[in-house]
């Protein structure tokens, strides 16, 4: 953010300044504003809290991203119940730490964002999708329930798999009369169905993903 010519040097003395480090402060060479540590930290934070115990974060990268590109992602990503973040890569490293995504780190390497969401199946078929309107961004990886760390491959193969409610919808339409299903947790019900997916059509030698 560039400072106007009508802003002037603050006046606060620098004992002050380091009693509150929130305080927006100028950077006299530069001209441009300076976050003080404590506003990266809530960052960091904010970000922690928006990755953790979602069903699927992903990394994707996205290049130089034009103002109606960025305003389309988060369009497309927001109508498959998720949300997509460009934050720096730094602080994104030390929220997905904290968060228990370290295997996500890896992939923080150039112009990339990060998208989460709740609905697995819908928000890999909304990033696929993304990849055929905006040119540069394509998906580098994806953390599935915390735990299966996806390729990109297999989260092309996530996108393929039925909506659970459809999974569910078969169950119960083969079930005996009085017996009960018992699905104990739907997400990892997807988790081993990607498993299987995955085991049983790897023909092109994609192979399957890593654990933590």
């Amino acid at each position: 953010v560039e400072a106007t010519s009508g802003l002037t040097k603050p006046t606060m003395s620098a004992a002050a300044r380091a009693a509150a480090p929130s305080v927006w402060s100028l950077t006299t060479r530069t001209g441009r504003l300076r976050v003080p540590r404590v506003r990266k930290q809530i960052l960091v934070d904010m970000m922690s809290r928006k990755m953790a115990d979602r069903s699927l974060v992903a990394v994707a990268h996205t290049g130089n991203l034009t103002y109606e590109q960025s305003a389309l992602l988060k369009r497309e990503v927001q109508s498959a119940g998720g949300s997509i973040h460009v934050v720096k890569n730094s602080l994104l490293g030390l929220g997905m730490r904290n968060a228990g995504l370290d295997a996500l780190v890896p992939l923080l390497r150039g112009k990339v964002a990060v998208a989460v969401g709740d609905d697995e199946v819908a928000l890999a078929q909304t990033l696929l999708g993304a990849s055929k309107k905006v040119p540069d961004f394509f998906v580098l990886g994806a953390v599935l329930q915390s735990r299966r760390v996806l390729r990109h491959t297999e989260v092309e193969r996530l996108a393929k798999l039925p909506p659970a409610e459809v999974v569910y919808s078969n169950l119960v339409s083969q079930m005996l009369p009085g017996s009960v299903l018992r699905v104990p947790n739907p997400a990892a019900h997807l988790v081993a169905l990607l498993g299987h997916h995955s085991s049983g059509g790897d023909a092109d030698g994609g192979g399957g993903g890593e654990r933590e």
